[in-house]
């Protein structure tokens, strides 16, 4: 039985403020016959909701875990990318066993092979039982503990769905098993690689040539993803990459951007439809059931309006009504579609029936209300 000590520490910035909570965990590992620190970021609403999250892997957690946590904090904060659980594995002391691999398989090995058990079966399944988390799972690394981080990957039912590396430090026989395994895949793969201008020369002529295998590879079950970071050196650009391997991964996650309503909402013949499929889709890539956001209820409005969809505002209601039915816009695209299919009385109703109900955006009751007015003296009613 392992023994776990938690030191609480919650990081103030308002007291009024639900705020992101670090845990300092020591644990007694039964593989590696040895304690480790894992650091362990909740989410700021992890006790006040039922949610369950992602969850994040960082190696060599004593240096990578402080920027990747405030990255996932501040972005999932914004609703850029989800909430999820950090987790920093600490290795002062331990990297060079903790990567160790056979010489002529180039695969873990004794202490490496241990290190990767610790993660398979300790870390992971103490996530699970421990806390509210969803079967998404992203690993990071730098260098030599990148390289290592692929291994999970190989695996027959890779352990990880997303993998970030650092200006990793590539054996020899790896890029050949990396096109492989991904050429072949079934499932969905995450893959963000970087380095930097000024990057180690070797490690960059190996990350390079990773680069030209996994470039070619036509796997619709791969999101690969490679940057080379100007004016940057082997440590500098880790502070840039850390928000565009997240962004990257979580692509699919955030707000409708404007690009997005130029090239895909505007020329769907039905945005609602759009819409709702937009959302399965997040769940079925990331294991999040994400409500429907207001500003992306706007901005499908906006395409029916443009393209001027009218029947469009039938589907629309029923998803406002089903996501978010406390405030005015069920009534507010009822009262649009009523209004612009000739029927003002039906509008004026729906506006009116939007009285006392939560704002959402630029629109509230207020809004509505001042919309059946005008139709009220238009008419005559």
């Amino acid at each position: 039985m392992r023994l776990i000590s938690i030191l609480l520490i919650c990081f103030l910035s308002k007291p009024s403020k639900v705020v992101s909570q670090t845990e300092y965990i020591d644990v007694n590992s039964s593989i590696l016959m040895e304690s480790r620190q894992i650091k362990l970021q909740l989410p700021r609403n992890y006790n006040a909701s039922e949610k369950e999250y992602p969850i994040l892997i960082v190696l060599d957690g004593d240096y990578l875990f402080e920027p990747f946590a405030g990255n996932v904090d501040y972005l999932s904060y914004w609703g850029i990318i989800p909430e999820a659980i950090v987790v920093g594995i600490n290795q002062v002391g331990h990297r060079r066993k903790d990567g160790l691999l056979d010489e002529v398989e180039e695969l873990p090995t004794s202490t490496g092979a241990d290190f990767y058990e610790f993660i398979s079966l300790e870390v992971l399944k103490y996530l699970d039982d421990n806390y509210r988390t969803t079967p998404f799972t992203i690993i990071a690394g730098m260098d030599y503990m990148a390289n290592f981080s692929n291994f999970f990957l190989l695996k027959q039912n890779p352990l990880f769905s997303g993998y970030i590396n650092f200006s990793p430090d590539f054996t020899p026989l790896l890029p050949k098993r990396l096109k492989r395994k991904l050429d072949e895949i079934d499932n969905k793969i995450w893959y963000y690689l970087a380095t930097s201008e000024n990057d180690i020369p070797e490690l960059k002529n190996k990350i390079n040539t990773v680069d030209s295998y996994l470039a070619i590879c036509n796997n619709p079950n791969v999101n690969y993803r490679f940057e080379i970071f100007k004016n940057k050196d082997h440590f500098s650009f880790v502070a840039d990459a850390i928000p565009k391997a997240l962004n990257s991964i979580f692509e699919a996650y955030g707000p409708i951007s404007d690009l997005e309503y130029q090239s895909k909402l505007l020329t769907s013949s039905s945005p609602s439809n759009y819409l709702e499929d937009r959302y399965f889709t997040i769940q079925e890539l990331y294991a999040l059931e994400t409500p429907i956001r207001i500003v992306d209820f706007l901005k499908a409005a906006e395409a029916i309006e443009e393209k001027e969809l009218w029947d469009d505002y039938q589907n629309l209601s029923r998803l406002a009504k089903r996501e978010v039915s406390d405030t005015v816009l069920y009534h507010y695209f009822q009262g649009r579609y009523f209004e612009k299919s000739g029927q003002p009385k039906r509008a004026i109703k729906e506006y009116q029936g939007a009285y006392g109900l939560e704002s959402a955006g630029y629109l509230d009751s207020d809004v509505l209300l001042g919309k059946a007015d005008a139709l009220i003296q238009t008419f005559g009613y």
